[in-house]
């Protein structure tokens, strides 16, 4: 149980390292169209919610394309289960909660790196 439980404490850290780095890279990329946008007039909460918009459709297809693949797979892992039914609700509802939870986390940092650009500064650059 211990081993399952580190595994599983590795897997929500590998999560929060990849939605990080991704929604980082995709600040850096639209650096240049953050910072016209925040010249044309947007405020800086509302780059900050672009940000965790998309860092929350990430999420999104990631749960849902995890939950499809786990309740097809439910059965193969039924022998491996002690007293929890595959197919277990609770399980299930408490599983997408911590992981949307965690996932929005993620999405917080890059969504403040990309409210703090400066417009004059994001223009300039090349």
């Amino acid at each position: 149980m211990y081993l399952v439980g580190s595994f599983a404490g590795l897997a929500v850290v590998m999560v929060v390292a990849g939605l990080y780095g991704v929604l980082s890279q995709l600040v850096s990329y639209r650096r240049r169209e953050i910072g016209v946008r925040m010249a044309l007039g947007a405020t800086r909460r509302s780059i900050a919610q672009m940000i965790v918009r998309q860092g929350s459709m990430v999420i999104g297809a990631g749960l849902g394309v995890g939950l499809l693949l786990s309740l097809a797979t439910g059965r193969w892992v039924k022998s491996f289960l002690y007293q929890v039914q595959p197919l277990d609700v609770l399980t299930y509802v408490s599983v997408v909660v911590v992981l949307s939870i965690i996932g929005l986390i993620a999405a917080l940092l890059p969504a403040r790196k990309a409210a703090s650009i400066e417009p004059m500064q994001a223009l300039r650059e090349d």
